[in-house]
């Protein structure tokens, strides 16, 4: 189980954004992905959720390759993307966050709020957190609750592999090391993590291998435990060791 991403490039007129990229995420594991501002990072994680055609490469899922027409598709195929800005409604409830367009109904087409609560809450327990009341209001939680939600949302639908973009940017060392934890605990349940970060301690946390990109271009990919932190900052900034 595991995606796979070959020979993927992308050009804006004459700028190459990436070119020649390979890369595999294994199912369980985490998977950093650094570079510098302009490095492709974003280009690369936007065209595996989906939501970028690629110029030229493949992506398999699972075995199965897909040209994903857009990122409803890459969900339908285990793929979800969260962004930095988590994309919540903060005057809805994060039970309504959690289903919103994919809510629970009865026959008739009513909503079965009491089940979407009960599952929204079971989502958000199963975390390593602070239990929190799903009833809340988006607005009303704290940084690290916000992320807890964008998660909870993302694999109540069963999603295989996740991308988080920036997942510990502005928040607390308490939030940031709770968040860290559950990117732990969800590639432990076998889900695929790519982690794109700037902070490279949260990713030498995690992530059990690390794609760097430079100008571009794949500089490298080590697995964390065979690395040192200045081989990366070398292949960051240099785009070779």
């Amino acid at each position: 189980m595991s995606v796979v991403l070959s020979g993927i490039a992308k050009s804006y007129g004459a700028v190459k954004a990436i070119e020649d990229i390979d890369l595999t995420v294994e199912a369980g594991e985490v998977v950093g992905v650094l570079g510098d501002n302009g490095a492709g990072k974003s280009t690369l994680m936007k065209i595996l959720a989906g939501a970028t055609a690629p110029d030229a490469g493949t992506i398999m899922v699972d075995g199965e390759t897909y040209n994903f027409a857009n990122s409803s598709a890459a969900r339908d195929a285990g793929i979800a993307m969260l962004y930095q800005d988590l994309a919540l409604c903060d005057d809805m409830s994060v039970v309504h966050n959690i289903f919103l367009g994919r809510e629970i109904t009865n026959r008739f087409g009513f909503l079965r709020y009491g089940a979407m609560r009960k599952r929204a809450q079971e989502i958000v327990n199963s975390f390593s957190v602070r239990p929190f009341d799903v009833r809340t209001p988006s607005g009303h939680l704290s940084g690290g609750q916000r992320q807890v939600s964008a998660l909870a949302r993302t694999t109540a639908f069963g999603s295989r592999y996740i991308i988080l973009d920036e997942p510990t940017s502005a928040l607390s060392p308490s939030a940031r090391d709770e968040v860290l934890a559950i990117v732990r605990d969800l590639a432990d349940q076998g889900i695929g993590i790519i982690m794109v970060s700037h902070d490279l301690g949260h990713v030498r946390k995690v992530c059990d291998r690390v794609a760097i990109l430079h100008l571009g271009r794949m500089a490298g990919i080590r697995n964390m435990a065979e690395t040192s932190q200045d081989e990366i900052i070398s292949l960051i900034v240099q785009g070779h060791a």
